[in-house]
């Protein structure tokens, strides 16, 4: 299977938190995943009674969700870092082409494990029914086909992207000097892109309707939803192809000195947008002069024009915020499914927690947002130490050890 983060980061759309996607801005696969199961689960329980569902059966289903979202969840917080980093890069003007590609396949092959994750919990879901009660929920049960209007959003993403490839002929024209020819060529090549790109993303999202609607049906074969899903995985495949292809198209058109300044004006409009990203970031209300202390952990650093930092300290900067980025999120995963424990432990009507068991969950919590409050922690030393002696004598410490927003 393939996302659509990279899409999103080839023309550098800014979105605030992924953690916090909405369904229908989704740019992993695991939020929806957790939500079909969370749903068929919840189906068998409502239905708990007239299928006649032991204490046993209802314990073992609360403990496949409980471990499926454990396991999703680490996987996202990969996902999620990954994402994360390479926007970190192309916010600062560090990011380079081949960086999408290789990030792409690695995407590719986790959320292959997130797929696989889904269909054995589905399994394992179904499983602990008995035959009789599974022909009970067949008879019972009426998925409803859903007529939703699609968001169109591969479509838009994939269009977007184009946008950005195709500004070699929208945006640097002139400053190109492409001949007629380059330019016929060029405008070609972006046309039969966008044809392909509605084509595609038309079809992948009645596959992703049709995958979803496979899920809720009690009688389907799971290999049936792993083939659907699959199917739509490679469709994105081929989305991502089709852009990665037509950028190295239109690359093929141009001239040795032509590329050299492509990638100049890249690199200058890259410093342009992150120049007004740092101009916006924690603006001062009011006529009030900015406040070094009110920018975020890493961001306190990056985001101060007055600092003078260089490029490598930037480049230094960017990679101590994602190492540390990317530790709080594997951390903050793991809290996730901690707390899943403690709130099993707290549903057990049959056989209420002790005391002991209940302090015990609530230690574990604690060990874990300490050990995400020390990574922050040193993660500002570590950007610290980056800065030259006079630079650090001119900030204080943050407000906050949040991440940037």
């Amino acid at each position: 299977m393939k996302t659509l983060l990279l899409a999103v980061l080839m023309i550098g759309v800014m979105c605030g938190s992924v953690a916090a996607q909405s369904p229908d801005r989704e740019f992993t696969p695991g939020p929806r995943m957790i939500r079909a199961i969370d749903q068929i689960a919840g189906s068998y329980a409502h239905l708990g009674h007239s299928l006649g569902l032991t204490a046993e059966q209802k314990d073992a289903m609360a403990r496949i969700v409980q471990s499926m979202k454990t396991d999703m969840w680490m996987k996202e917080a990969v996902l999620v870092g990954m994402f994360q980093e390479l926007e970190e890069k192309r916010r600062h003007g560090l990011l380079q082409d081949n960086e999408y590609r290789i990030a792409n396949t690695l995407t590719g092959g986790i959320e292959t494990d997130e797929l696989n994750l889904f269909i054995d919990t589905l399994v394992s879901l179904r499983a602990v029914l008995t035959a009789e009660q599974r022909a009970t929920l067949q008879g019972t049960s009426r998925p409803a086909m859903e007529f939703r209007l699609s968001q169109g959003f591969n479509t838009k993403i994939g269009l977007m992207s184009l946008e950005g490839i195709g500004r070699v002929y929208n945006g640097y024209r002139d400053e190109l000097r492409l001949s007629d020819a380059q330019a016929q060529a060029i405008q070609s090549l972006l046309e039969e892109a966008r044809r392909e790109v509605l084509r595609l993303g038309t079809e992948i999202d009645l596959s992703r309707v049709e995958a979803d609607e496979l899920v809720m049906r009690p009688d389907v074969n799971p290999e049936a939803i792993r083939a659907k899903m699959q199917k739509t995985g490679e469709t994105e495949g081929v989305l991502f192809g089709k852009l990665f292809a037509v950028s190295d198209q239109i690359d093929g058109q141009l001239t040795p000195e032509q590329r050299k300044k492509v990638t100049e004006l890249k690199q200058n409009r890259q410093r342009h947008v992150a120049s007004m990203d740092r101009a916006g970031h924690e603006g001062p209300a009011h006529g009030e002069r900015p406040s070094l202390a009110a920018a975020p952990a890493f961001d306190y650093f990056l985001d101060q024009a007055q600092l003078g930092l260089s490029p490598e300290q930037v480049a230094a900067l960017v990679a101590a915020k994602n190492e540390t980025r990317k530790a709080v999120l594997i951390e903050q995963a793991k809290l996730k499914g901690t707390e899943l424990k403690l709130l099993s432990l707290l549903r057990n009507g049959e056989t209420p927690p002790s005391e002991d068991q209940l302090t015990t969950a609530a230690q574990s919590l604690e060990q874990i947002r300490s050990k995400i409050t020390v990574a922050r922690a040193l993660g500002y030393l570590k950007a610290r130490q980056i800065l030259t002696r006079e630079q650090q004598q001119r900030v204080h410490p943050p407000q906050t050890l949040e991440d940037s927003k």
